[in-house]
């Protein structure tokens, strides 16, 4: 997509695990800037490691100062991504500044290796609890919700899920912006005074509170 003319500025939205630019449908941004979604790209191998997968998805950044938009793994990605540009300003909903606020139980299961043996289909014969697991509460939430789950890439899952429970990031990104739900359940806030945080807000908040959402994100992109 070529890039907008100079009076715009450039916003690259990234998705969660395996989600799509679907996620953030109901999301009003301010008009001056210029949508572009990432894709997600397939892994090079099972061990391909986050930094060099992001060294090949940053093809897609056409703007030498873009401003980055990460939801839930989105953020995590967003955050290598910043590491290898020069962000106007990162921001990430639902997601982990820090690698230590991945919670305990999360990283036990990246020591066990359960992500890399479980079979998909038991991993997605849970579906059913996933709306209450996740915040989606309209039908066409859930619908959106099942056809990811359904139809993710086995190996892309187990990858994403490899790099996510082993993810290594001990300092906070300078300037990083950081919006996370009081009542995520995916990844219980942990909190930050440099934090936003949206009271009752679940993991899906960009679509189950997308007006809310896209006033707090109109207010920190009306200087850009």
């Amino acid at each position: 997509m070529p890039l907008a003319s100079d009076h715009m500025r450039n916003i690259f939205l990234i998705s969660g695990l395996g989600a799509d630019k679907r996620m953030f449908q109901y999301l009003q941004l301010p008009a001056h800037l210029q949508q572009h979604h990432v894709e997600w790209i397939a892994p090079e191998h099972p061990d391909e490691p986050l930094h060099s997968y992001a060294l090949r998805l940053k093809q897609q950044i056409t703007d030498p100062n873009p401003i980055l938009l990460g939801l839930s793994y989105g953020g995590v990605v967003a955050i290598e991504l910043a590491k290898l540009l020069k962000p106007e300003k990162t921001i990430i909903i639902s997601s982990m500044a820090t690698s230590c606020a991945l919670p305990w139980y999360y990283r036990m299961l990246g020591k066990t290796q359960l992500h890399r043996r479980v079979p998909l289909r038991l991993l997605q014969s849970g579906w059913p609890l996933a709306p209450w697991f996740f915040g989606a509460h309209t039908p066409p939430e859930k619908k959106l919700l099942k056809e990811i789950i359904l139809d993710i890439d086995e190996a892309y899952l187990r990858w994403s899920l490899g790099r996510l429970l082993n993810w290594q990031q001990a300092e906070r990104l300078p300037g990083l912006v950081q919006l996370h739900g009081t009542a995520d359940r995916v990844l219980p806030l942990c909190s930050n005074p440099a934090l936003i945080r949206v009271e009752g807000g679940e993991h899906l908040m960009v679509m189950d509170r997308a007006p809310e959402i896209s006033g707090i994100l109109s207010q920190i992109l009306a200087s850009t």
